[in-house]
């Protein structure tokens, strides 16, 4: 079912890639736990597929507002 409504992290990065994005932001993950795998899995499987596709991965502190022109601090913030 879920392969039916939704991208995994994976196909999300490759969609990017698809349409020669120049950054690629996660949408929706980390601000419920409603799934049965970890709070940041979805995050470091789309960081793992970005950087394989080498293209940047905008990932803002849930609130934080985003510029996307602007070069912003998003360093791996779910790890501290």
């Amino acid at each position: 079912l879920w392969p039916d409504v939704h991208m995994y992290p994976e196909e999300s990065a490759q969609a990017g890639a698809d349409v020669q994005a120049k950054k690629i932001m996660a949408i929706h993950w980390g601000a419920f736990k409603l799934s049965q795998h970890s709070w940041i899995d979805p995050i470091e499987r789309i960081s793992a597929k970005s950087l394989e596709l080498n293209i940047e991965l905008i990932t803002p502190k849930i609130g934080q507002p985003v510029i996307v022109s602007e070069q912003g601090d998003y360093s791996k913030w779910w790890l501290n």
